[in-house]
């Protein structure tokens, strides 16, 4: 039986209905949708708590990307996966900045109760070369596009 159970999320971050129980993820896919929604989800944007969500406007952008900026922003998200239910700890925590593009890119190892899951913002090549990652699988892949509805325009002003 599962510990945790979600309703699937399209790629557009819509529920999806209509095929029972094949319409619910459950344990380390759970875990990673609900990373991935948990970054999405921005700080001021919910209604019934605004001070929960991640802190994009608030403590990153609009900020300079040198010296120890990439490490503190990388903090604050690594900080926000840590606060998922079932997380059990991150490892592997790899930024990257292009300044020529103002690209900012992160990548880690989410260890959960369930097993290990990748999750990156990966910007398109155009803007910076990949970090290096092992193979993802489906818990990770939900978790790779978190970056689709918000980071895809993450910059540095």
């Amino acid at each position: 039986m599962a510990t945790i159970t979600y309703r699937q999320l399209d790629a557009n971050g819509d529920p999806i209905w209509g095929q029972g129980q094949a319409n619910f993820l459950s344990d380390l896919a759970a875990v990673a949708q609900a990373i991935g929604t948990r970054l999405k989800l921005l700080q001021g944007e919910w209604w019934e708590n605004l001070n929960t969500g991640t802190p994009i406007f608030q403590s990153m952008l609009g900020v300079g990307g040198s010296g120890k900026r990439p490490n503190a922003i990388a903090l604050l998200i690594t900080q926000r996966i840590l606060t998922t239910p079932y997380v059990e700890g991150v490892s592997n925590v790899a930024t990257s900045y292009n300044p020529a593009t103002r690209a900012f890119q992160f990548s880690c190892q989410v260890e959960t109760q369930f097993g290990t899951i990748t999750v990156t913002n990966q910007p398109p090549a155009s803007q910076t070369a990949p970090l290096k990652q092992s193979a993802m699988g489906t818990a990770a892949a939900l978790v790779s596009n978190w970056n689709a509805a918000v980071w895809d325009d993450f910059r540095w002003g």
